[in-house]
C-alpha cells in the first residue's frame, strides 16, 4: 500500500512576480468596474423621465446648441395646437356630461361667447403635425384661453388627458409664432415627444462614468425594459406627483398614480434588482402644489387624512411608494423634484450619484461600511 502525500510547489521569482501582477490587475479591474455605473430611468408615461434626460444632456453632456433647439420649433408648435384642441373638445364633452347628470360645474365648461366659439372651430380644423403656428392662430388661441368656460374646463383637467405643459405653452403664444423664434431651454424641456426605443447618454461625475438609459414609459414600450436589467447599478424610478387626479394617456380608465404605484411595486421587487440601488423621484412638485388648491388628494387616496398642504400630501405619497418595498435591507432613496428646474435637478442628481458611488465601492470591497 502506498502513502498519499502532496508536494510543496515552489514558485520561481518570475512566477511570483507574474502572480503579483495578476492580483494587482484583478484589483484594478474590480475598481474600474466599480467606477462605471449603469442607471435606468424608469416610470409610467408622462412622469417626466425624458425631461430629466434632457437636463442631464444640459448639465453633463453637450447641451442644446442653437441648431438643436431650432429642431424643437415644430414640436412646440404641434404641442401647442394639440393641447388647445384637447381643451376645446373637453369643453364640449364635459358640458355634455354635465347636462346629462345635472352637474352644474361641468355645464359651465360650455363656451357661449360667439367670437370664442368661432376661434374654437378654426383651431379644431388644424392638423398639429402639418400646420405651424401663425400670428392669426395664436391670437385665436389667446381668445379661447381667456374664455372663463375654457378656464373652468382647465380646472377639470383630471377628467381628461391634457399635457402638463399646456398652460406653459399657452403663455408663450406671443413668441412662438414669430419667424425668428428659437426655442429656449425651458421650451425644449417642456416639449413633449413620445419616447420610443432606448436612449443612452454617458457622462462623468467625480471621475466615475455613468451610463444613463431612458426608455418609453407607455405600456407598449415596457417590453423593451427587460433587455436592460442586467448589471444595473441603480434604478431611478420617476413618478408624476401631479398625476394623482389624471388618467393614463393609453387607458382612459386607469389613474396615473395608481399605475405608477403598481409599476413601482413590480420593479422594486424584481429578482434582478434585489441588490440594486433604488432611487425614487417624486416629480412635478410645482404642478402638484398648484393642483392641491383645486383638486384634493382624496380623489385618488380616500384614506388620506392630512391637512391638504404640499408637505403633508407629498409625505403621504412618499410613504405609499416606500411601503411597496418587500426586499429586506433595501433602502429607497426618495427625492421630491421638479425636472424643469435645472438647479433642483443638479443638486438632487449630485446627491444621488455620490450615494451610488459610495454603495458601489462598498459592494466591490473597496470601501468600509
Amino acid at each position: 500500500m502506498g502513502i498519499c502525500s502532496s508536494d510543496v510547489v515552489h514558485l520561481t521569482p518570475e512566477q511570483k512576480l507574474h502572480d503579483k501582477k495578476l492580483d494587482e490587475k484583478l484589483r484594478d479591474d474590480n475598481r474600474n468596474e466599480s467606477l462605471v455605473h449603469k442607471l435606468l430611468l424608469l416610470g409610467a408615461g408622462e412622469s417626466g423621465k425624458s425631461t430629466l434626460y434632457k437636463q442631464m444632456t444640459t448639465i453633463y453632456g453637450k447641451g442644446f446648441n442653437e441648431d438643436e433647439r431650432k429642431k424643437y420649433r415644430p414640436i412646440v408648435h404641434a404641442n401647442t395646437i394639440s393641447a388647445m384642441q384637447i381643451l376645446c373638445r373637453a369643453s364640449d364633452n364635459l358640458a355634455r356630461k354635465g347636462r346629462k347628470n345635472g352637474d352644474k360645474s361641468l355645464q359651465c365648461c360650455q363656451m357661449e361667447e360667439e367670437k370664442a366659439i368661432k376661434c374654437k372651430e378654426s383651431i379644431l380644423s388644424l392638423k398639429p403635425l402639418d400646420d405651424p403656428l401663425t400670428e392669426t392662430i395664436c391670437e385665436e388661441m389667446k381668445i379661447i384661453w381667456a374664455d372663463p368656460h375654457i378656464k373652468n374646463t382647465f380646472l377639470h383637467r383630471g377628467k381628461y388627458s391634457l399635457p402638463d405643459s399646456a398652460d406653459y405653452f399657452f403663455g408663450r403664444l406671443d413668441a412662438t409664432w414669430k419667424t425668428d423664434y428659437i426655442p429656449n431651454l425651458q421650451d425644449v424641456y417642456r416639449a413633449r415627444v413620445r419616447t420610443t426605443g432606448i436612449l443612452e447618454q454617458k457622462y462623468l461625475h467625480n471621475e466615475s462614468q455613468f451610463n444613463l438609459f431612458d426608455v418609453g414609459g407607455q405600456r407598449n414600450e415596457r417590453k423593451k425594459w427587460i433587455h436592460l436589467f442586467e448589471n444595473v447599478t441603480a434604478v431611478i424610478f420617476v413618478v408624476s406627483l401631479s398625476g394623482y387626479d389624471q388618467l393614463l394617456y393609453e387607458d382612459k380608465h386607469t389613474n396615473r398614480m395608481d399605475e405608477s404605484l403598481r409599476l413601482f411595486d413590480e420593479i422594486c421587487n424584481l429578482r434582478w434588482f434585489t441588490k440594486t440601488n433604488m432611487i425614487l423621484f417624486l416629480n412635478k412638485k410645482d404642478i402638484f402644489e398648484k393642483k392641491l388648491h383645486d383638486s384634493p388628494l382624496t380623489v385618488c387616496f380616500p384614506d388620506y387624512k392630512g391637512d391638504g398642504g404640499f408637505e403633508s400630501a407629498s409625505k403621504f405619497i412618499r410613504e405609499k411608494f416606500e411601503e411597496k418595498n418587500r426586499v429586506s435591507r433595501k433602502q429607497i432613496y426618495t427625492h421630491v423634484t421638479n425636472a424643469t428646474d435645472t438647479n433642483n435637478v443638479l443638486v438632487v442628481f449630485n446627491t444621488c450619484q455620490d450615494i451610488i458611488i459610495r454603495k458601489s465601492l462598498e459592494q466591490a470591497g473597496l470601501l468600509m461600511n
